[in-house]
């Protein structure tokens, strides 16, 4: 494999047509690559938006033979657009790997934090290893519902039966697929910062700029990355909502959202199975769920790509072999990375680490009463 010489950075919303030829270049080259995050409309669209966001390029002499988009927090480098951005990678050109060294040397920084990471090569220690959970309809809408029916039966039965209790206690429901408008963006998005707080995760839309590029994002109308979503309306009244990335015949589902007062009804998981339905007649093939191991995907998605999780550089570690430590260790590096991708300010960073304190102390207060009301054996 060619080595890469050197590494420049520049602002990531400087990129050049000349470049931007490449970067789809090298990209059309990687199959792995085929998601709306790799588009360079993505890139563009976010840049404006994401603080300290920047564009690498890996240099042979000469030659520009990769990039890699990334900002810069402290001493880390995380893939712009994160925690948003589901996959990143270093687009290259065929025969080339990047050399993360050279990247940190280059923009100054220690380690480099990813999690959805396509393409291992050059990583200096063993990632978290994790599939892309995806539909994939090359055959057609009815070959794959018969192969997922088969595979999970229990659960498509449980799906026709609350389409039954739909059809027969809402029929005025109606299924939409739409632009994203601004004010169904913002439903939504009030609808994820409840969910936030319910669960105890820290409010990704609090900081300001990731709002901000959802909304870049939805008034790009481009034939590359750009926003849809698929609604159920009950009169004038929005009942749920799955807004999704798409480019070209890929649909990446995005940020689910739903009215609770519908939650009998299973509204999050019927939209779902509605979006693929009625976006494989528009042609769509690859439907993917991101790498998350939520239990409702399962159900309706194969093992797609890998993708990895983890660090390169002088990375943050926990130097003990204890399991549990490890996995209490891990929870909260992912929590502080999303918290590091955010907060660009030292009063946001101080009250969300608060936050964090605040929950991990009223979860350590109920798991304690836990234990005092069970029975003595």
């Amino acid at each position: 494999m060619a080595k890469v010489t050197h590494v420049s950075v520049a602002s990531l919303d400087g990129i050049t047509e000349t470049e931007e030829a490449l970067f789809c270049a090298f990209r059309v080259s990687n199959p792995d690559l085929a998601s709306p995050y790799f588009s360079a409309d993505f890139l563009k669209a976010i840049a404006p938006h994401t603080p300290g966001s920047m564009l690498a390029r890996f240099h042979d002499g000469d030659e520009i033979v990769g990039f890699f988009a990334y900002q810069k927090r402290g001493q880390s480098l995380q893939p712009a657009g994160a925690p948003l951005a589901d996959y990143h990678a270093a687009v290259m050109k065929t025969g080339y790997a990047p050399d993360w060294s050279l990247l940190l040397a280059a923009a100054g920084a220690k380690r480099l934090e990813f999690n959805g990471l396509i393409g291992a090569e050059g990583l200096d220690r063993a990632p978290i290893v994790k599939h892309r959970q995806i539909a994939a309809l090359t055959d057609g809408f009815e070959a794959w519902f018969a192969a997922q029916k088969a595979r999970a039966p229990k659960y498509f039965k449980n799906l026709g039966r609350c389409t039954r209790n739909v059809a027969k206690d809402l029929p005025e429901l109606k299924f939409e697929w739409t632009d994203v408008s601004p004010a169904l963006l913002d439903w939504v998005l009030t609808l994820k910062v409840d969910q936030y707080k319910r669960s105890g995760m820290h409010d990704v839309f609090s900081c300001g700029w990731t709002r901000d590029l959802l909304f870049a994002l939805a008034e790009q109308k481009s034939t590359g990355s750009s926003l849809r979503a698929g609604i159920y309306r009950r009169g004038d009244e929005l009942v749920a909502a799955e807004i999704c990335m798409i480019d070209g015949e890929d649909l990446h589902f995005w940020f689910p959202a739903y009215n609770p007062a519908y939650s009998r009804y299973s509204p999050g998981l019927l939209l779902t199975f509605d979006i693929i339905r009625h976006a494989s007649d528009l042609g769509f093939k690859v439907f993917d769920f991101g790498s998350g191991g939520e239990a409702y995907k399962s159900p309706m998605t194969i093992d797609g790509p890998l993708c990895y999780e983890g660090q390169v550089g002088q990375a943050l570690v926990l130097p003990v072999k204890s399991d549990r430590l490890q996995r209490a260790w891990l929870s909260l590096w992912r929590r502080a990375h999303i918290v590091r991708a955010c907060e660009v300010s030292i009063k946001g960073q101080l009250l969300a680490c608060w936050r964090l304190l605040e929950r991990a102390h009223i979860r350590a207060r109920a798991r304690l009463a836990t234990r005092q009301q069970q029975p003595a054996t």
